[in-house]
């Protein structure tokens, strides 16, 4: 197996995993009490942060960095193969 088929292949994989990471808050359709808890909140303009929005943030921010690695990767692969 080449270089290029590998690093393809790898890139595939973080973009496999990069969308399940990505679909897994609208798969968990049942919710815990304290994942609504106020973290912080704005008394000025009333904006707030819930524990849930955290989460959410940081597996968008996961599955954003995956993607990109994903399609590196793959490009890579194939102008190795060129």
């Amino acid at each position: 197996m080449t270089l290029s088929i590998l690093l393809i292949l790898i890139g595939l994989l973080f973009n496999t995993v990069a969308s399940l990471v990505m679909l897994y808050p609208y798969l968990n359709v049942q919710r815990n009490v304290d994942d609504d808890f106020i973290v912080g909140m704005d008394k000025k303009t009333g904006d707030y942060t819930q524990r849930k929005h955290l989460k959410d943030r940081k597996l968008g921010v996961t599955g954003f960095i995956l993607f990109a690695v994903g399609f590196t990767l793959q490009i890579i692969g194939i102008i190795i193969g060129l």
